[in-house]
């Protein structure tokens, strides 16, 4: 977790330029289910490749679903997860106070709270595994696009491809039971169809190559 030392005035300024360059990242929680991609997200935020939003029902939903799947985890530990992402990203949680009858009728009414809270952070970006529970007309008007994590993985890394690589060589040399090397690490985002093209996998495993003898920043 980074440290609370204070900065400058200059260096947070250089911050929030570099920060408000990022798209505003509106996470479901079906991608917040899985670890693997969860924790790629959160390096993707903390290098600001991405600015990542959730709101309380997101949080609570992801809560349970991996409660269902896995009942050995401890709810304890996954409340540690989700506080550990309030205190990292203090502005992370979006409000959930546009009323219902202000965004368009979603195939799952179930999943209206969830284009409600992208459109009260701005966001233009919906990070999901249900692109069909999102249609494109329901989206376009407010300015969103629905993509899969890997579609915005590929995203990060084809358009701002040094802090992207950046956090996933983070990501990757914070593994270590088991600790992957950068072909193990690329072999694992394919096999989570966290890379959607042979194009952005060898892109990644170069760029990981050359950070491979380099000292990672503390997370």
């Amino acid at each position: 977790m980074p440290g609370g030392r204070e900065q400058s005035r200059s260096d947070g300024a250089r911050h929030s330029r570099r920060s408000d360059s990022a798209p505003i990242v509106l996470v479901d929680s079906c991608v917040w289910h899985h670890s693997f991609s969860r924790n790629i997200l959160r390096h993707l935020a903390l290098n600001m490749a991405i600015r990542i939003r959730w709101s309380r029902s997101i949080e609570s939903e992801w809560i349970a679903s991996v409660l269902r799947a896995r009942p050995e985890i401890e709810r304890s530990t996954l409340i540690q997860v989700r506080d550990r992402f309030r205190i990292e990203f203090p502005d992370g949680l979006a409000s959930e106070t546009i009323p219902r009858h202000a965004v368009p009728r979603l195939p799952d009414p179930d999943d209206e709270h969830v284009l409600r809270a992208a459109i009260s952070v701005g966001a233009t970006i919906l990070c999901t595994l249900d692109r069909r529970g999102f249609p494109r007309s329901a989206l376009a008007p407010h300015g969103i696009t629905a993509l899969r994590p890997d579609a915005l993985i590929a995203e990060c890394v084809a358009k701002r491809t040094t802090r992207s690589v950046t956090a996933l060589h983070v990501h990757r040399t914070s593994l270590t039971r088991p600790s992957f090397s950068p072909d193990e690490y690329v072999e694992a985002l394919r096999k989570a169809h966290l890379v959607p093209n042979s194009t952005i996998g060898e892109l990644v495993r170069r760029e990981l190559h050359s950070r491979a003898h380099d000292r990672p920043n503390a997370r």
